[in-house]
């Protein structure tokens, strides 16, 4: 029996999206990020490094985040250390070295992500500590264990095959006071809606005409939003609003396709 036109029409659809969803995310393929640590008695030193896998020269940008929420009252802090660097083929740099303090309950993630001169991602690596009040203190132990072993540390976060899972994470790309007002009204709206969607989310501020800037509200390399700054806060509370509409919008279209493909 033949099929119709429209079950080809259908086909065809489902194979495009399997094969641009599937390589849209291949990381660390040509550019590995990688995040190691090692433990001194009551601290862990924390090294983000970079590795061009390549045969050429390679001009990278880099964001490490280290987002700790308290363990006693769930209030959450975020630090970036960004910059940019040049790798030349099959060479190996460390970005940037912090520490932790190991005795800590408070859930820790480690983001190291790397982006090529377009801007779109190439590598990434995350590190979960204590997960949860529950498991803190086996995790610790655990941690302790893997490195005695020298066992990836990425192990850790046992929720996907490579270790690295992202949930929830929106990462800021502001440069003046208005975009970083709005990344806080976002990002505050985000937490309270918990979408907590499993691509990143990055709100990038870039220059426009004249003095304006303009805001995009991005998941991965797809722009859900884009306007201009105004320097109200009820529209950057409103556009806050919109943005937080499209992000939930796109998650939800991305369960939507993933139901659609697993009953095909």
């Amino acid at each position: 029996m033949f099929l119709s036109k429209n079950k080809y029409r259908f086909l065809y659809f489902i194979f495009i999206f399997i094969f641009t969803n599937g390589f849209s995310q291949i990381y660390n393929s040509e550019i590995e990020a990688k995040i190691n640590i090692e433990t001194n008695n009551e601290f862990i030193k924390v090294t983000a490094s970079a590795f061009n896998k390549t045969k050429i020269t390679q001009s990278l940008r880099y964001v490490f985040s280290v987002i700790r929420t308290n363990s006693e009252d769930s209030n959450q802090s975020k630090n970036d250390q960004s910059g940019r660097v040049i790798l030349t083929a099959n060479e190996k740099n460390n970005l940037s070295t912090t520490t932790i303090n190991v005795n800590s309950d408070d859930r820790i993630i480690l983001l190291l992500l790397i982006y090529n001169t377009e801007d779109s991602i190439v590598g990434k690596d995350r590190i979960v500590i204590n997960d949860s009040k529950e498991t803190s203190l086996n995790i610790k132990e655990e941690l302790k264990k893997k490195l005695e072993a020298s066992v990836p540390a990425n192990d850790i976060d046992n929720t996907a095959s490579d270790g690295v899972v992202l949930r929830g994470i929106v990462i800021e790309e502001t440069k003046t006071k208005l975009g970083r007002d709005f990344y806080n009204f976002f990002y505050s709206s985000y937490l309270t809606n918990n979408i907590n969607g499993d691509k990143i989310v990055t709100i990038k501020e870039s220059l426009a005409l004249g003095t304006n800037t303009k805001i995009q509200v991005k998941i991965e390399e797809e722009v859900v939003l884009e306007f201009f700054l105004r320097p109200q806060n009820d529209f950057l509370k409103s556009m806050s609003d919109v943005s937080i509409q499209n992000v939930y919008n796109y998650f939800q279209r991305q369960q939507q396709d993933s139901n659609i493909i697993k009953r095909f």
